[in-house]
């Protein structure tokens, strides 16, 4: 009896060690777990170098975990990390993979949800990118590639209706530090993983956010805060620098707008020359979405600009973007307008969530 006892006591020591062991990767809940999901393996990564770097210089509050997952053309694999007492944490290393897959970026949130949970998370998108056309999509005109999706690693591209589909949970904010990425398509497609979405609605310069002044807002519920940050950087600067734009989408608010303009006579202009564009092509395919629908004949356009109030919570701009694009018209929001007639480009848009609820196609 006393042996069986002594065995009892040493098995039940043995299996609450182990347990300790195994979840020593693991981390008790915070406040809030916010990701920086890096896609950097192209010509980006000394950008991607220097934003770490940033952020490690910044003073982030208690009770938070900052992650960063790099994968960049100069690393030897890709790796999860953590922004700890102005260094980085080794968290995590993969072997190489292609980090602009949904299932990748799936693995990666869901890993760091895991061993770091929180009360709530927030996602920046970081990398190259331009909204919601199909990868690998190619300009007829100008021959020009114009990738609109996230993400750039060789010839692979993230469509945006992987990233949506690839996005585990709903997260409290999603940050894209990407080009042209606040169009309404793009919004709409991923008003169910976010409840705010920061983007631009033109392309972002190379220098991206300031992340010493941002990474702490990151844990804030005071977003204006961010935008104002990333505002306040790029108005400091002169001449060509001094291009930007930014807004906040409340996308509790999106599916209201599709439902105005459902039920819209939206009869498209013929003369676009005056609308607010934000292409710096010369083929124009981003305008301004409040501006574009106020130049259609529509008998509703009063309640769609009240609407569009409600879902664009903040919305800042320079004055010019890269000193010939004026932006006096910006709303903060972007819509595709088809420059010519294309039966797979328009077959691939009426896949997205937006047509199918608004059945706009816009020309």
């Amino acid at each position: 009896m006393f042996k069986l006892h002594k065995i009892f006591i040493l098995s039940l020591f043995i299996a609450l060690f182990s347990c300790a062991k195994d979840n020593d990767f693991e981390q008790p809940p915070t406040a809030r777990t916010v990701l920086v999901y890096m896609a950097a393996d192209n010509n980006l990564y000394q950008n991607a170098i220097k934003d770490i770097e940033e952020m490690e210089k910044a003073i982030l509050p208690a009770n938070v975990h900052l992650l960063i997952y790099l994968d960049a053309a100069n690393e030897n694999f890709p790796q999860i990390f953590e922004i700890k007492n102005g260094s980085r944490v080794s968290v995590k290393q993969y072997e190489p993979q292609n980090s602009v897959s949904g299932k990748v970026l799936q693995q990666i949130i869901t890993d760091v949800v895991s061993a770091f949970p929180a009360q709530s998370y927030g996602l920046v998108l970081w990398s190259h990118g331009t909204g919601w056309l199909p990868a690998g999509w190619y300009e007829d005109i100008t021959q020009q590639e114009i990738q609109r999706s996230f993400g750039k690693e060789k010839t692979y591209e993230m469509e945006i209706a992987e990233l949506a589909n690839s996005l585990p949970l709903k997260f409290d904010f999603i940050l894209f530090d990407a080009c042209l990425m606040s169009n309404i398509e793009t919004l709409y497609q991923l008003r169910k993983k976010a409840d705010i979405i920061i983007a631009s609605p033109t392309e972002i310069l190379v220098a991206g956010f300031p992340y010493t002044e941002v990474a702490p807002l990151l844990f804030s519920e005071n977003y204006a805060q961010i935008a104002q940050a990333y505002m306040n950087y790029y108005k400091s600067q002169t001449g060509i620098l001094q291009s930007a734009s930014i807004a906040i989408i409340n996308t509790q608010e999106l599916e209201n707008l599709s439902a105005i303009l459902k039920n819209s006579n939206v009869t498209f202009p013929t003369d676009k020359s005056t609308i607010q564009k934000y292409d710096t092509r010369a083929n124009t395919v981003y305008y301004d979405l409040q501006d574009y629908l106020e130049h259609s004949a529509n008998d509703n356009i009063a309640a769609i600009k009240q609407q569009i109030a409600r879902t664009i919570i903040y919305r800042d701009y320079t004055p010019y973007f890269l000193n010939d694009l004026p932006l006096e018209k910006s709303c903060g929001i972007s819509i595709f307008v088809f420059p010519y007639e294309n039966d797979f480009l328009e077959n691939q848009y009426k896949m997205l969530d937006w047509y199918r609820d608004t059945e706009l196609l816009c020309r």
